[in-house]
């Protein structure tokens, strides 16, 4: 039980961390779109991403995938910008039934962030041992994220129904927040390569 509640632990805070927050900004960019009736297919395309997410700690933690932790560190805000960015522009087409492009994406995106967080998972969690410590973690963050989730989708439905801001002005705010945050960030990271 001990396992259990450490590694859930690590794994919410991972998410619930201010310091770490490319994490957060991820998530909230993949949330600007949606209000409390649009919950299923959210729910989804967070799930894809903690699986992607999950699946890379997996890999490198058991030596299958090796990468340049430069590289991704470049590549984390990136994918982030690319998310805000979409939901700026193109977000219309995420209400559309034919939503497995992004889930294909976005579990690709859990991909190139798990490998971010890969060296410090190698350090905690024992190697011969990697599958329960692994699905405790993976739960602490779907959990952490679910959070989120819902606290976004609410803040969304409120502003919406509420006090009546449209779902443009909602998106443009909050991407251009997102967007700004990260550019210095992707700068920064493109010149350390």
């Amino acid at each position: 039980m001990d396992d259990f509640l450490f590694y859930l632990r690590l794994g919410a805070n991972h998410i619930l961390d201010p310091k770490a927050y490319d994490h957060l900004l991820f998530l909230v960019a993949i949330c600007l779109p949606f209000v409390y009736r649009q919950m299923r297919l959210l729910l989804l395309l967070v799930t894809a991403f903690t699986l992607g997410h999950t699946l890379s700690l997996w890999a490198a933690s058991a030596g299958v995938i090796r990468f340049s932790s430069s590289w991704v560190e470049v590549l984390i805000p990136l994918t982030i910008l690319l998310t805000a960015l979409h939901t700026l522009y193109w977000n219309k087409r995420l209400a559309q039934k034919t939503s497995a492009p992004y889930i294909v994406l976005t579990t690709f995106f859990g991909i190139i962030h798990g490998l971010g967080f890969s060296g410090y998972f190698s350090m905690v969690f024992p190697q011969e041992s990697v599958g329960l410590p692994l699905l405790y973690f993976t739960l602490g963050i779907e959990l952490a994220q679910l959070v989120v989730v819902v606290g976004v989708v609410l803040i969304n439905s409120l502003l919406s129904s509420l006090f009546g801001i449209s779902k443009r002005d909602r998106l443009l705010v909050g991407s251009s927040i997102i967007i700004g945050i990260l550019v210095p960030v992707l700068i920064a990271s493109i010149s350390a390569l």
